[in-house]
């Protein structure tokens, strides 16, 4: 009797819940209809409206409402910009629509793609709209949405096939060699391909000291050392904490009667910040003015970033050190994927830094060897590899074997094939030595290359000794345990921790380049099996987590699980050469099929 009284009470609550959520539904529809007829309100209004809608998404981002209110948030904003011609608002839009189009299998979802192929289409943005008109039909083949997109995409070809030549861009078309032997491989990247002398150049945007006297008193955290790197569109800007500290965040637009810039700042509660941080920190990037702090009042700290031009900004925390992490950006839901977040220490800049791309498929009427990529120069140019942990942190151990040995020589190994292959592509890693590199550097040193994808390399282990097999992830909030028992392992961090990252997901994954992260994770994943196994068992497939090393990245991003060291049999090929290059060949020959896809042939 007592267990059916608690099972009523929880469907009590929910049905009150999902109650509550219909009539916070029903009052915004309301709302938005008053809006639309009024010719008084103002554009704050439809910011209201648009944030009531998505605050229910967020509630209940699976539930019946979920996508409806996702929709009408996009919708909201969208009717905003047509009446106010507010640019921000045409972002958000997009955005929304965005990920309702990758998010869900409704009829809402495949009006979002077509919503968002308009968008792009009005902004002469015509790879990107072809890239979701694509998107669409693949998803909805037989829908008349997917007819629509079909003519829509006659239409855009047939605007590029009455071009002349002369009026398209001409790039030079890659065509890969054939992937060298890898028993004939030598490996010799170049210093500047690897983030490994970002160790010495961070001192020059580091302030504070690391091994500071500055201690956690009468339970206050201490920040004991603020770092930050800089691009002209992406800035990222590290706090070291001595422990867990809360915080608020605000953005305040432009005060010209005290001639104050847009700023954004961050109230750090309970917390003591070390004297050897400087107070005003000239950073002049383009993107940021500096950063300043002063305690506000009794107990607070305020760290202020005074903007020149930002538009998208993310502040997260991350345990095993503590630290605070600000990601900013100047584009938000444009076709180069926004900044929302990441967390680290700055990197040293190399030579050939190229501009990230939005790859998009062929289409017709440009030539048999041109894709509309190549028409508009947006192409796979820039590969960062990721071999994992390093240094003090050795990864999975078992048998004698080190996770992070095993990962350096495959991606070593993985570096060299891309080189021979493409030639023309620029090939980084984030370390080619024994070097610890921290989980925030790595996303970093990718989005500072403005990398067009990002591959982290890693070993699994299980408690299960018989547990074998390879798997991809790529990053997204999960309620798989055993996912979540990975992303724990690769984090270094307990899954009780991991709760806070899924919660700051729900909402970095608006801008996420999901859809191409899991298109790459699927090539990988296929090939590697394939090269590895012949059992369909120990195809794990392409999964989901929150893995910190994903977080933040601003490119098609997956991290590879090439087998379980803490098999025996597994551990034992793992430290034959000839197996490492097999790995290493099963993800190049992913990342070629993705290439192809969008590179050509």
């Amino acid at each position: 009797m007592k267990k059916i009284l608690i099972l009523l009470l929880v469907l009590f609550s929910c049905f009150a819940l999902f109650a509550d959520d219909v009539d916070e539904y029903n009052s915004a529809k309301r709302d938005f209809d008053y809006i639309e007829r009024s010719d008084k309100v103002t554009r704050r209004s439809y910011v209201i409206v648009a944030d009531k809608f998505y605050k229910i998404y967020a509630s209940a981002p699976k539930a019946d409402l979920g996508d409806d209110s996702l929709h009408y948030a996009a919708q909201t904003y969208y009717r905003s910009y047509m009446r106010y011609a507010n640019r921000d608002d045409l972002l958000k839009a997009l955005r929304y629509w965005r990920i309702l189009s990758s998010n869900y299998d409704t009829v809402l979802a495949s009006k979002a793609f077509l919503q968002s192929a308009k968008i792009y289409e009005d902004q002469k943005d015509y790879p990107s709209a072809q890239f979701m008109l694509r998107k669409l039909i693949a998803r909805f083949p037989r829908s008349e949405d997917a007819a629509e997109a079909r003519s829509k995409l006659d239409g855009i070809d047939a605007q590029f096939a009455s071009k002349t030549p002369t009026d398209r861009i001409q790039r030079p078309s890659l065509q890969p060699k054939p992937p060298i032997k890898a028993e004939t491989v030598a490996y010799q990247p170049k210093e500047e391909d690897t983030a490994d002398k970002a160790q010495s150049a961070n001192r020059q945007t580091s302030f504070g000291d690391i091994n500071s006297n500055v201690k956690a008193t009468d339970g206050k955290a201490a920040v004991k050392r603020i770092r930050y790197f800089t691009t002209p569109d992406y800035t990222r800007v590290v706090m070291d904490l001595t422990g867990k500290v809360e915080f608020d965040k605000h953005w305040l637009k432009a005060d010209p009667s005290i001639q104050k810039p847009p700023r954004l700042f961050i109230d750090l509660n309970n917390v003591v910040i070390s004297p050897d941080i400087p107070q005003d920190i000239e950073i002049k990037d383009g993107l940021l003015r500096s950063l300043r702090w002063a305690y506000n009042r009794p107990g607070v700290a305020r760290v202020v970033l005074d903007s020149d031009n930002v538009q998208d900004f993310t502040v997260f925390a991350m345990p095993d050190p503590d630290r605070l992490v600000i990601d900013v950006s100047n584009a938000v839901g444009s076709p180069k994927p926004p900044v929302h977040q990441a967390d680290s220490r700055p990197s040293t800049p190399a030579k050939n830094e190229v501009a990230s791309s939005s790859p998009v498929p062929a289409i017709k009427g440009t030539g048999s060897a041109a894709t509309l990529a190549s028409v508009f120069g947006l192409k796979i140019r820039s590969i960062v590899i990721d071999p994992g942990h390093g240094g003090k942190d050795p990864g999975a151990s078992y048998y004698g074997v080190k996770e992070k040995d095993v990962v350096l020589d495959i991606g070593k190994e993985l570096y060299a094939q891309l080189k021979e292959a493409y030639p023309n592509i620029d090939v980084y890693m984030t370390r080619n030595t024994d070097v610890f590199i921290p989980l925030e550097e790595r996303t970093a040193f990718a989005n500072r290359k403005k990398a067009d994808l990002f591959v982290s390399i890693h070993i699994n282990a299980a408690p299960n000794k018989s547990a074998r097999g390879v798997e991809t992830y790529v990053l997204n909030v999960t309620n798989d345990k055993r996912a979540l028992a990975v992303a724990a392992l690769e984090n270094q961090t307990t899954q009780k921790s991991m709760s806070d990252l899924q919660g700051i997901l729900k909402d970095l994954m608006m801008n996420s380049k999901l859809e191409e992260s899991l298109q790459l994770a699927s090539y990988v994943q296929k090939n590697l099996h394939a090269n590895l196994y012949t059992d369909s068992r120990y195809n794990l497939g392409v999964k989901q987590a929150p893995f910190y090393v994903l977080v933040g990245a601003m490119m098609p991003s997956i991290l590879v699980e090439a087998g379980f060291v803490s098999n025996q049999d597994e551990a034992d090929n793992l430290t034959k050469e000839s197996y490492r290059k097999e790995i290493a060949k099963g993800v190049f020959q992913g990342i070629t099929s993705y290439i192809k896809q969008f590179n050509g042939n």
